[in-house]
């Protein structure tokens, strides 16, 4: 079974948040969302926004991993 898009993008922000990547995040509205830096800046965006942003921060996390400069938490990571 595949996930939609909605809950791929909520997935991908939690694991994010639990990465320590991101404070937290809530949905704003049926097709918003609401990003909490750990500096306590909230930015609001629109689904597509927010999948835009997500995809970005995870190449980002990705690359720090596969420097070797983070490890990441989950289990089974490398």
């Amino acid at each position: 079974m595949f996930a939609t898009g909605r809950e791929y993008l909520t997935g991908m922000l939690d694991v994010l948040v639990h990465e320590g990547m991101l404070a937290e995040w809530r949905r704003e509205s049926p097709d918003g969302y609401v990003l909490r830096t750990h500096e306590g800046e909230e930015v609001t965006l629109t689904s597509s926004q927010a999948a835009m942003w997500t995809h970005g921060a995870f190449a980002a996390y990705l690359a720090l991993v596969d420097q070797g400069r983070i490890s990441p938490r989950l289990p089974g990571g490398t």
